[in-house]
């Protein structure tokens, strides 16, 4: 976990990291989202309803986007971080199980005032295919 605080930021910084999509994390997900819908768990269903595009059922769009709050509470800030928003969420591509998602997030801006930095984060699966991004607001609780 890094610990930057606001004084050492700078725009232009950069972190990534890799994390694989796992059954047991889509699993933990449906319990405590209670989102039980079958084009999540249920591979015959999501090639039906896919139109045949998908060769197995679709990781849920928002366990995705959880890995928005690692890279701010691991890596940019990382322990002084304090997720203030999450912007133009966006998701372009599925992710399946056994994907390894790189996220790579990058400081944008710094608001020495508010204490705040924003960050634009992109996250891509194995074969460099752009899965989902955001911007993000993220208070940086040490000066």
């Amino acid at each position: 976990m890094n610990e930057y605080t606001l004084s050492e930021i700078a725009v232009g910084m950069k972190a990534s990291f890799e994390r694989t999509i796992t059954r047991e994390m889509e699993e933990m997900f449906r319990k405590i989202s209670g989102d039980d819908n079958p084009l999540h768990w249920d591979d015959e269903y999501a090639g039906q309803a896919g139109g045949g595009r998908f060769n197995g059922h679709v990781c849920y769009g928002m366990l995705t986007a959880s890995l928005y709050s690692a890279m701010a509470g691991m890596y940019l800030p990382g322990k002084y971080s304090l997720i203030h928003s999450l912007e133009e969420v966006c998701f372009m591509n599925p992710v399946f199980v056994g994907d390894t998602l790189q996220v790579t997030g990058e400081v944008t801006d710094k608001d020495e005032a508010l204490g705040l930095i924003r960050l634009k984060v992109e996250i891509r699966n194995g074969q460099g295919k752009k899965v989902s991004r955001a911007k993000m607001k993220v208070l940086v609780l040490k000066r």
